[in-house]
């Protein structure tokens, strides 16, 4: 139940609005997709500071937190270094989870739900949206200086508790600027990726929890 908990809260990641940007339909979504996928063929590894912002109904005030994020080779370690240290690693198909000192590791091959959330979060990272109907919806847009992807997923027990993902890529480079993740409920997290670098050396050890 604690791994179907923190996937809800986790998949939540999103960032902020592209202020002052006017989007329209993306002219030409196939020179697009095919240009975003050589980008991120060439992607082995990223690593960036983020800022994270979750947004509740219930609570009058946002949750801020602080940290890293490390890709490599589909292993991700996403690292929360304030207000509070909070980690978690999704490598080999398994989620684990460092609170407090003590480690948790779920498997999530055996769940289909969950393995649809962990491709949602890869592809979100890498920026690898190439479209898959049987699993979304999409729709294409852009203004004068980001790329717009809309993502509306079809699979009934996603659609229970994720709405959308929007995606926002840089027109200069086809980098991610922000991502956005809807719940159903209303409420969101906001995220914003800075200090990004590409495909620098990454150790494996930082994908071993212990």
């Amino acid at each position: 139940m604690k791994a179907y908990l923190f996937l809800l809260v986790f998949i939540g990641l999103s960032s902020n609005l592209v202020l002052g940007q006017s989007f329209q339909k993306m002219a030409d979504s196939k020179a697009f997709q095919k240009k975003l996928h050589e980008v991120t063929k060439n992607t082995k590894s990223l690593q960036t500071d983020f800022v994270q912002i979750k947004h509740l109904d219930v609570l009058s005030e946002d949750i801020e937190s602080t940290g890293k994020l490390y890709y490599k080779a589909n292993n991700l370690r996403w690292e929360y270094l304030a207000p509070l240290e909070y980690l978690i690693v999704l490598k080999d198909g398994k989620v684990s989870i460092k609170d407090e000192g003590k480690v948790s590791s779920y498997d999530l091959s055996g769940n289909k739900t969950f393995q649809k959330i962990n491709e949602m979060m890869m592809s979100s990272i890498q920026g690898d949206v190439l479209v898959a109907e049987e699993d979304y919806t999409y729709v294409f847009k852009e203004s004068s200086q980001s790329y717009l992807v809309e993502m509306y997923p079809k699979a009934k027990k996603v659609k229970e508790f994720m709405k959308s993902i929007k995606i926002y890529f840089s027109k200069k480079d086809y980098a991610v600027e922000q991502v956005k993740m809807m719940e159903q409920s209303g409420d969101y997290t906001l995220m914003k990726f800075k200090n990004k670098k590409l495909n620098a050396s990454i150790s494996d050890q930082l994908f071993i929890i212990k």
